[in-house]
C-alpha cells in the first residue's frame, strides 16, 4: 500500500487530501473492527481548516488512529469533501465504526 491509511478498506473512491500519514502505525492485517477517522475538509481554508497541520490532517488524528490500531482495530484517515458527499457516505457503509473530528463552526 502506498500509505498507511490506504487499507484494509479501499478508500480510493474519495479524494485523498493529506500529503502523508507521517507517524501513523501500520494497519492490522486482520483487524477486530474496521474504522474510519473522518476529518472535515474546509475548501476555503489553508490546509483544509484551522485545525489542520501542513500535511492536511488534524493535529490529533494520528494519535487517535494509533490508539485504535494498538487495540487491534484498523483506523483509516479519510477527509470528508463536500463535493463528494454521496461517495463519502457510500464509503462509510464499508466500516464498522466512524469517528468524526470537526473543528467547532465547520
Amino acid at each position: 500500500m502506498a500509505f498507511p491509511s490506504a487499507g484494509p478498506v479501499d478508500i480510493s473512491s474519495v479524494t485523498r487530501i493529506a500529503k502523508d500519514d507521517l507517524g501513523l502505525n501500520a494497519q492490522p492485517s486482520d483487524p477486530k473492527y474496521k474504522g474510519m477517522l473522518a476529518q472535515i475538509y474546509v475548501r476555503d481554508a489553508p490546509y483544509g481548516g484551522s485545525d489542520k497541520s501542513n500535511n492536511g490532517h488534524r493535529y490529533d488524528s494520528i494519535p487517535f488512529a494509533n490508539g485504535m490500531i494498538k487495540s487491534g482495530m484498523s483506523c483509516q484517515l479519510v477527509h470528508y469533501v463536500h463535493d463528494e458527499h454521496d461517495k463519502f457516505f457510500k464509503l462509510c457503509q464499508k466500516f464498522d465504526f466512524i469517528i468524526v473530528r470537526c473543528n467547532p463552526g465547520q
